[in-house]
């Protein structure tokens, strides 16, 4: 077992984690939420808020006395960047750390088609895998404090590639609350879009599809900052989609009810795209999914007769014009539990038992802001 002051005299308490995160649960990504929630009491969590703006050498320091203050027994943070830094701070502290990586920052690893490795070579760019700051990745991961790291299984191949040990990666589902969005009852008739706006192309095939389908009721969720360019490029192509801010999470259950179809977009020539946790959550709620065909892997997340898997956004129309057949609908809902967060957050916590062995009794969960923010209550 690892200690802050040295071996433990024994395992007679709750596992204790200092979790460390971007930003604080309530504003942050819901997959973060999703897993601090499902943590029973009888692991022991505080919460430090990471002041980015600080210095590093500041907020390592400041760190090291929450995690003294809290007793840690282990490290946890979020996210491929965070590594470097958790490393370093389970260094000052002794103690060994876990981290749950996602889409936003593995598909940078994937193998680059003709396009992305030309543009880099114009820009002069190096890519993310012979960066300096991902080598101190690959070495923290190295190191005996790792005890593992959460992936997507398609980000498995990308990671190993980029020289991190596979004996540390687990293959683990999107973070979903499958209870929040599993609803049987029927659908509305609306055809959806939602995530993030960052590809050019990806949304105006969305509008292209509304676009020949006139008549029928088209939504797209995206973020703010992104709505007036698809708003432009929404009246060029008078293609009548509804546009709205992506919703909160709590909000979201709602909003998959009112849709028959969920038609998720990728670009072939950027392919940012992981495993959206949205298609998981569509699922849970009853709706049907098409997914671009961008790669082999996502025949895995969307499962066998559990989805379409599309190579053109011109296959669509007879597809979503109907009804989701019943078949597909049931399979959805069986394919979205593999992404339940109380289905496997086993992967996370079986690492934290092993270094930490858990007794049978309820322990606190505090939160500790960054310097100069409220906290929660």
């Amino acid at each position: 077992m690892f200690s802050i002051n040295g071996p433990l005299a024994s395992p007679g308490h709750s596992p204790r984690v200092l979790l460390v995160t971007r930003c604080s649960i309530a504003a942050g990504p819901s997959c973060i939420k999703n897993e601090f929630e499902a943590l029973d009491t009888s692991y022991a969590v505080t919460v430090a808020v990471r002041d980015r703006a600080a210095p590093v050498e500041e907020e390592l320091e400041r760190l090291e006395a929450v995690a003294r203050e809290a007793r840690a027994d282990i490290l946890h943070t979020h996210y491929l960047g965070e590594i470097a830094f958790i490393a370093r701070l389970a260094e000052l502290t002794g103690l060994p750390f876990t981290v749950r990586t996602h889409s936003t920052d593995t598909t940078a690893l994937q193998p680059r088609g003709l396009m992305l490795r030309l543009r880099q070579l114009m820009q002069m760019e190096a890519p993310l895998e012979r960066r300096p700051e991902f080598l101190n990745v690959v070495r923290a991961v190295h190191s005996e404090r790792c005890l593992g790291v959460l992936a997507l299984p398609c980000a498995r191949p990308w990671l190993a590639r980029a020289g991190l040990p596979q004996d540390k990666l687990i293959d683990c589902f999107p973070a979903m609350r499958f209870r929040a969005f599993h609803d049987r009852s029927p659908n509305g008739d609306a055809i959806m879009n939602i995530g993030l706006a960052g590809s050019r192309k990806a949304r105006p095939d969305f509008m292209r599809l509304a676009a020949a389908m006139q008549g029928a009721k088209f939504d797209l969720y995206a973020d703010a900052e992104h709505l007036p360019r698809l708003a432009r490029r929404n009246s060029d192509l008078r293609a009548g989609v509804d546009l709205f801010e992506l919703p909160p999470s709590e909000q979201r259950p709602a909003e998959y009810k009112a849709h028959r179809w969920l038609v998720y977009t990728g670009d072939s020539d950027l392919p940012a795209l992981g495993w959206p946790v949205a298609i998981a959550e569509a699922q849970a709620a009853g709706v049907g999914v098409c997914m671009p065909r961008l790669r082999p892997d996502l025949a895995e997340y969307v499962g066998e007769g559990a989805g379409v898997l599309y190579d053109t956004i011109d296959e669509l129309p007879g597809i979503v014009a109907g009804s989701v057949p019943e078949e597909m609908r049931e399979r959805g809902f069986r394919q979205a539990r593999k992404s339940d967060i109380e289905q496997h957050l086993h992967c996370l916590t079986d690492l934290w038992d092993v270094a930490v062995p858990r007794p049978a009794r309820p322990a606190a969960i505090r939160e500790f802001p960054a310097a100069g923010q409220e906290m929660l209550p």
